[in-house]
């Protein structure tokens, strides 16, 4: 408690409160000064490109002032979604009277332009007003979806070509080995072999009485002259 009491303390104590306090205060007022720089420009370039596709669509201006202060103006939006999608009409603004986006799409240079201009005004009102940003209309879909194909055609490349299907080459079926075959020549071996095998011991005995029969003739001749002399 002696430490507290000691007023050189209690001034560091305070001083060092009041620099946290000051550095935290000016943190949070510098971040919300600089979203609410943000959010105003923001919104300055979204009534500037509101301006500026009005008055393409309605046909005054000149068009390639207006597409560079587009681009630029787009690049500056905060939000990325919106800036992705303005972005996109944009790029279909600039390459819309091309005849191969035309022939492939089949929508005409007017009819684009008008429904261009018309769905990024839809899109900056609703980015505006904080609301979610509208679908894309099928027109401009069909047009994001034959872009790369019309820019190739247009630049002098060849349109790419579909991958043929790879043929199949024929297989050889292989003959199925059965085990009839191997079972009758493994029951003809076992079969020989059984009959050699039991062969060998007759001939044998066959052999050996054919050869002890004369030595018995021999024996009985002996004892006959035995018992005449």
């Amino acid at each position: 408690m002696d430490f507290f009491e000691n007023p050189v303390v209690l001034v560091l104590l305070g001083a060092g409160v009041s620099l946290v306090t000051s550095v935290v205060v000016t943190a949070l007022h510098a971040r919300q000064i600089r979203r609410a720089e943000l959010r105003t420009a923001t919104r300055a370039a979204a009534r500037t490109l509101t301006s500026a596709f009005i008055a393409e669509r309605d046909g005054h201006g000149d068009k390639t002032e207006f597409l560079r202060e587009a681009e630029l103006t787009v690049m500056s939006m905060t939000d990325r979604r919106t800036r992705e999608r303005l972005a996109d009409v944009v790029r279909l603004l600039r390459e819309h009277e091309l005849p191969e986006v035309e022939q492939l799409s089949g929508v005409g240079a007017a009819t684009a332009k008008r429904l261009l201009c018309d769905h990024a005004l839809e899109v900056l009102g609703s980015h505006l007003r904080a609301e979610r940003l509208p679908e894309v209309p099928a027109l401009m879909r069909k047009m994001l979806s034959v872009e790369e194909e019309a820019l190739s055609i247009h630049s002098g490349e060849s349109a790419p070509r579909p991958s043929e299907p790879i043929e199949k080459s024929s297989v050889t079926p292989r003959p199925r080995h059965t085990g009839g075959g191997t079972t009758a020549k493994g029951t003809g071996a076992r079969k020989s072999t059984k009959t050699t095998k039991s062969a060998a011991p007759k001939a044998t005995g066959k052999s050996g009485r054919s050869a002890s029969a004369p030595a018995e003739k021999r024996d009985a001749e002996k004892e006959s002259a035995f018992w005449d002399d």
